[in-house]
């Protein structure tokens, strides 16, 4: 996906799940441009089998983006959820 598609697609206030070579990103789009910037941010990385939350936000460099989804409020709690349930799934 070119830079430009990318940006046309991503909405702000919206969630998004975001690809990148350290793994799978979560949240709601705050600001896009050269630097995507999401709140209420997870990011599930694969590699270390955890999943980090920044509640603060955290700010993408689109080169980072390999792809991306746009999802639904509920789409995206459940997401986070089935990572939690997989990396924890003894947690409450």
């Amino acid at each position: 996906m070119m830079k430009e598609e990318l940006l046309q697609a991503i909405e702000v206030g919206k969630p998004v799940l975001l690809v990148t070579a350290i793994g799978y990103i979560v949240g709601i789009v705050e600001a896009k441009g050269e630097l995507i910037r999401l709140n209420d941010v997870y990011i599930n990385c694969v590699s270390a089998s955890r999943v980090n939350r920044f509640s603060r936000g955290l700010a993408v460099n689109i080169n980072q983006v390999i792809g991306m989804q746009l999802l639904s409020k509920s789409e995206k709690d459940e997401m986070i959820g089935g990572w939690k349930a997989y990396v924890a799934p003894t947690a409450g």
